[in-house]
């Protein structure tokens, strides 16, 4: 006799869903993890994390603008950007000093993935910040110091500040490199046209005298002294672009602002094209910040040809010497302000020698692609490889009710080994990054 057995089918629970979710997330995107199809492998395409995060906070500052053009350059050697940590990732880069920072290292290193700290900041280029930065400055390199520890090797914009953080106090053992945040030389390049729309833009006559300035709203960055240039030349426009959260300017600069003259204008934050056209169309660029680790912005002035005029800080004195590639004013000066002011009117009254050729040279010498071929070595030497991907078929035979399986494999890098390959260069356009 058979008897006829009836199935019935299990209720939905309110937490499957979720259970499914994690079971895919375990399985496919988890660093180590089988990843999705067709994202990358045998062929030297590196998945490069560079996460979000907190590094939000930091989009219209120096550090934002570095790490848009490190995906610019990442994306340009032919790897994949990866932003959330959470997918597979061979490499990760970190910039920023926000407490998220040490978590992710730790996420790295508990996958056995390389990290790659930038060294952005110092104890040097946060004094004169904002409220008590001067008597937190020691503490913040302390900090700063642990984040760097944390990377399997450190990176820094300038030869000048790796001479900085390889100071005993910062304790950093892993290998430093020089890699410059770089410059899109193609998109910040001269254009003689810009002079007239600035002025309109402005509301200025077509031939009135404009001199740019561009950075956070600190005291580190020189606009006190640049509020008084600007009070000292009436018939010459000052423009500062970039700005700070008013609760972090300090009261010095929240006067100096106030109390600005009319000729001194304050349009913020901007983004890239109309960065552009300001450089293009300034008759200087006018930059009297008091420490730097690079100035992106710097370069983008000189990549569009704009005469500039610094502040001689020792990063700029040997490496942008007066008189060559830059005008500069010494800051030991007894008054500072009316020797800026000075060089100034000679730089605007063509007295000064012309150094707008050097100028663009040195940009070009850190443009996207050199970077990129250098960041490429770096990888090398760290020995960042990716996780190579294979796919096999095994065809199942007999009575199993499957024609096959499709096995999508993952070979890993283990955390000691020292085999290691050359990465491809790659080549190719990259849009161009937000202005500061």
């Amino acid at each position: 006799m058979l008897m006829k057995v009836t199935s019935r089918r299990r209720p939905r629970r309110p937490w499957d869903a979720a259970v499914r979710a994690l079971d895919h997330a375990v399985g496919t995107t988890l660093p180590g993890r089988h990843p999705r199809r067709g994202s990358g492998g045998s062929d030297g395409r590196l998945r490069v994390l560079i996460p979000r995060g907190l590094s939000r906070l930091a989009r219209q500052s120096g550090i934002g603008a570095a790490m848009r053009h490190q995906e610019q350059v990442v994306r340009s050697l032919g790897h994949e950007v990866v932003t959330n940590p959470l997918r597979s990732f061979d490499v990760m880069h970190l910039n920023t000093p926000f407490p998220d920072t040490p978590l992710l290292a730790r996420w790295a290193r508990l996958w056995g993935r390389p990290v790659l700290m930038w060294a952005h900041s110092t104890e040097d280029d946060f004094r004169d910040s904002f409220p008590g930065s001067n008597a937190l400055a020691p503490m913040f390199r302390r900090w700063i110091a642990h984040l760097y520890r944390r990377g399997d090797a450190v990176i820094t914009p300038s030869s000048y500040s790796r001479s900085l953080v390889s100071a005993p106090k910062y304790g950093i053992t892993a290998p430093i490199h020089v890699l410059s945040n770089g410059v899109d030389t193609d998109f910040f390049r001269p254009d003689p046209s810009a002079r007239q729309r600035l002025r309109a833009q402005l509301g200025l006559a077509p031939d009135a005298p404009v001199v740019v300035s561009v950075g956070m709203q600190l005291v580190r960055k020189g606009i006190l002294d640049w509020v008084e240039v600007a009070r000292a030349m009436p018939e010459v426009t000052f423009v500062w672009y970039g700005r700070t959260d008013p609760a972090m300017l300090t009261g010095e600069v929240q006067r100096a602002i106030a109390g600005a003259p009319g000729n001194a204008r304050f349009p913020g934050y901007v983004d890239s094209h109309q960065l552009r056209e300001a450089y293009c169309g300034a008759d200087a660029f006018c930059f009297l910040t008091k420490e730097e680790t690079e100035g992106i912005v710097l370069l983008e002035a000189l990549a569009c040809g704009a005469p500039t005029l610094l502040r001689s800080i020792p990063i700029y004195r040997d490496a942008l010497p007066d008189g060559q590639i830059t005008h500069q004013v010494r800051d030991d000066v007894p008054d500072f302000p009316r020797a800026v002011t000075e060089r100034l009117r000679a730089l605007l009254g063509g007295e000064l020698a012309d150094l707008r050729r050097p100028g663009r040279a040195v940009a070009e010498a850190t443009d996207l692609r050199a970077v990129a071929a250098r960041l490429a070595e770096i990888y090398q030497l760290t020995g960042v490889l990716p996780h190579r991907r294979f796919r096999s078929r095994a065809i199942e035979g007999g009575g199993s009710g499957n024609d096959g399986v499709d096995a999508l494999q993952v070979r890993g890098d283990a955390a000691g080994a020292t085999a290691r390959a050359p990465l491809p260069v790659g080549g190719g356009a990259a849009p161009p990054g937000a202005g500061r």
